[in-house]
């Protein structure tokens, strides 16, 4: 199982190198020649600042999410800190707690209703409060926690705003995987198992419109090796769809269309909340990253260097993003637009789309 410090970056690394499998449908797809379940900003926010922001090199970066106020916080995985962009485009780094042994690896992002950004990274779950403060749990290797209650998050994978309004994070526990909750008043909560057993259990995670929680999951442990899609209700049931070999589902949100949508090798894919699949190719491209629904109601991802837009109808459309390498994260963006993090450059860019 994939566990331990080296195991969070390599996991960091297989979200921008793995993708998901061919679909079985296909979306029609159109581009010019030339060119977060995260909350969307304030539709009142603006930004003022520069529309590419230049982060540390080599800071391997990784989710994002922005706030009400028009904030936008980036984790930066090689340098165990979380940026915090203001509307005017200046940078504040965090770095996260940590002891005398490996650094944490912050992995993924999401806003709570409090204003906290809360993250995983390696044995770490953690709390940045808008001051700048931290409240974490860890395994003990880091720093010594301060989280309400104590507890051990167990390496933590990804996590989403649940239904109750408090975190949900799948984690390792006696070797098994669980889901728990967290809260700034009573810390951590077991709420359920998960019975399939992959080697990344939880890899994109979002809350549905049927009031579960829903994930994507890479290499079951059978004679197939498969991949899949997961829901855990809060009462602690658990329920799994197998996907074919090779499909790597990834980033996933919850769509306008009372489904679920998520990233896959060379495509997108889609789950109905009774099970039913969806696959659209998406033209020339081997690991679509980021996923997003847009103020549109459309889905937006990135690709490479450029940003897909696929409609619920399966209709693509790209535009490639002049200087961008490796697209990963995509964010809403106050006032119109999106935020893109661009791992091969260690750049944040805005990208606005061309009137359709």
């Amino acid at each position: 199982m994939r566990r331990g410090i080296a195991a969070a970056l390599a996991s960091a690394a297989a979200l921008a190198l793995s993708g998901c499998g061919p679909g079985t449908g296909h979306g029609s797809e159109r581009g010019p020649s030339a060119s977060a379940s995260h909350r969307s900003p304030s539709a009142s926010a603006s930004y003022r600042g520069p529309s590419a922001i230049r982060l540390p090199g080599n800071a391997f970066l990784a989710d994002m999410v922005v706030s009400d106020d028009g904030t936008l916080w980036v984790a930066q995985g090689r340098l165990s800190a979380i940026a915090e962009i203001s509307p005017s485009g200046k940078v504040t780094q965090h770095p996260l707690p940590r002891g005398p042994g490996f650094p944490p690896y912050p992995y993924d992002r999401q806003e709570s209703p409090d204003g906290g950004i809360w993250y995983t990274a390696g044995d770490q779950l953690g709390r940045l409060a808008p001051s700048g403060r931290f409240t974490w749990w860890d395994g003990g290797s880091y720093a010594r926690p301060n989280g309400p209650g104590g507890g051990d998050p167990g390496f933590p994978d990804a996590l989403t705003l649940g239904p109750d309004n408090t975190i949900w994070f799948e984690h390792a526990e006696r070797g098994a995987n669980v889901m728990s909750r967290a809260d700034m008043k009573r810390g951590l909560r077991r709420i359920g198992p998960m019975k399939g057993k992959f080697d990344i259990p939880v890899r994109g995670i979002a809350t549905g419109p049927d009031g579960a929680v829903w994930f994507s999951q890479q290499l079951q442990y059978d004679e197939d090796d498969r991949d899949g899609v997961g829901r855990l209700t809060a009462e602690g049931q658990y329920k799994e769809w197998p996907l074919p070999k090779g499909t790597f589902p990834q980033s996933m949100v919850a769509g306008p269309d009372e489904a679920l949508w998520f990233t896959e090798r060379r495509g997108i894919g889609r789950i109905d909340t009774g099970g039913r699949f969806s696959h659209f190719r998406v033209r020339a491209s081997e690991h679509p990253g980021g996923l997003v629904l847009g103020p549109d109601k459309a889905l937006w991802f990135t690709t490479d260097h450029r940003v897909g837009r696929i409609t619920t109808k399966g209709r693509v459309t790209l535009w490639p993003v002049r200087g961008a390498k490796n697209l990963t994260g995509i964010v809403p963006a106050p006032g119109g637009g999106f935020w893109l993090a661009d791992r091969g450059t260690d750049t944040v860019r805005r990208f606005t789309p061309p009137p359709r």
